[in-house]
């Protein structure tokens, strides 16, 4: 909720209540690694006051001391920051150049700087400490965990490339394409569940594709230790993007994300690769949600006809709602694709309409009752009218 009281005491943006120190994200984020020397303010949620008539802030009557940010903000710690690559709700990345090495990186920042609260701080370790164990040629490799400047940042590969979904914004890929590199990823994938990873956030803006044309794995800020409670939820929160969210994983019933969840997510990523949106997609968070929970994805082919029968069968399997019925691991989805590329027979089998018909009465129960009563009503009708027929000849 906005209020036109609080105002960021640098660039004077609206602010929100749950606002970090009082500044708007844009400010924390000059603060911490912006351009030039700047006084900024630690400052409460009172309106600010006017700056005194020699020009000090005015602030500084409230006991909140400036904070100076040094001249050579480029230098961060062993590394020079060259340009920013990304961001999103937790971290900053950019290019960097780590000086002891003379080697381009790319560098991760938590977005918040100095002023991250334990939660985040406590998310991005998770992050750095996931991504560092997994050493694998289509996961981005983290080079160093650790503070500078009073932040918390870690470096990793630099992959010059676009993501995914940057990639199919011009219009979904060719099938072959799409299904060779969830190949690679759910290899890559089944790598990190054999270390003990899941990524639970698997979505084409997740996946940069190098000069090289491979897949290579980022951003594991969701991940969680398959044999460990920890991971990076906060309590009461349903962690994720919704439309590659498996139903376990939307109902917030965390005892059920396991390896099988990670499997629909690659379902979800091919299924976008394939048809150019997601599986589920509405208007608002709590509609998407409910789409993922109770309904079943639109078949590829009715959206793109150029995709093989066999690829639609597979990428449906993993979009199962019961975890049971998918691929049991991401080897065994990245076996099943396989087959398909060497054009080979696949052991997946379509949905038969009865099937369908079953999976539709288990999500409607009450409307599949009452379809079957008044179906048995038109029968008892029907074998009446008979009978009297019958008796009348």
């Amino acid at each position: 909720m906005l209020s036109a009281d609080l105002t960021c005491p640098q660039c004077g943006a609206l602010l929100q209540k749950e606002a970090l120190e009082g500044l708007c994200q844009d400010c924390l984020g000059k603060l911490a690694l912006g351009g030039g020397t700047k006084i900024a303010q630690t400052v409460s949620l009172a309106p600010v006051p006017p700056p005194d008539a020699d020009g000090t802030p005015g602030m500084a009557r409230l006991g909140h001391p400036p904070l100076i940010v040094p001249d050579d903000a480029r230098r961060f710690g062993d590394y020079e920051l060259l340009g920013e690559i990304a961001h999103g709700g937790m971290g900053v990345v950019y290019k960097a150049r780590q000086l002891s090495l003379n080697r381009t990186v790319a560098v991760k920042v938590i977005r918040a700087g100095p002023f991250a609260s334990k939660e985040f701080i406590h998310r991005f370790r998770i992050e750095a400490s996931a991504a560092a164990v997994l050493q694998h040629p289509n996961i981005v490799a983290v080079h160093e965990v650790g503070v500078a400047n009073g932040q918390h940042f870690f470096s990793m590969d630099y992959v010059a490339g676009q993501n995914l979904a940057q990639i199919v914004r011009d219009g979904p890929l060719p099938p072959l394409r799409a299904a060779r590199y969830v190949q690679k990823i759910a290899e890559a994938i089944h790598y990190a569940h054999q270390s003990g990873i899941l990524h639970r956030d698997l979505k084409p803006a997740n996946v940069l594709i190098d000069p090289n044309d491979q897949p290579r794995i980022t951003d594991f800020g969701l991940a969680k230790q398959l044999n460990s409670e920890a991971s990076a939820t906060l309590t009461g929160e349903v962690m994720g993007t919704p439309g590659y969210m498996p139903p376990e994983q939307a109902s917030g019933n965390r005892g059920a994300v396991k390896a099988w969840s990670d499997v629909y997510s690659l379902g979800a990523l091919l299924y976008h690769l394939l048809t150019g949106r997601a599986p589920f997609a509405a208007g608002s968070l709590e509609e998407t949600l409910n789409q993922v929970l109770h309904q079943d994805p639109v078949s590829l082919r009715l959206l793109n006809p150029a995709v093989p029968r066999d690829l639609n069968t597979i990428c449906l399997k993993c979009l199962e709602k019961e975890p049971a019925k998918r691929f049991v691991t991401a080897q065994l989805l990245a076996d099943e694709l396989t087959r398909f590329l060497n054009h080979e027979p696949i052991l997946a089998r379509p949905v038969s309409t009865v099937g369908k018909v079953g999976r539709w009465c288990k999500r409607k129960p009450a409307l599949a009752a009452t379809g079957a009563v008044a179906l048995l009503a038109v029968l008892v009708g029907f074998a009446g009218v008979s009978w009297q027929w019958r008796n009348s000849e």
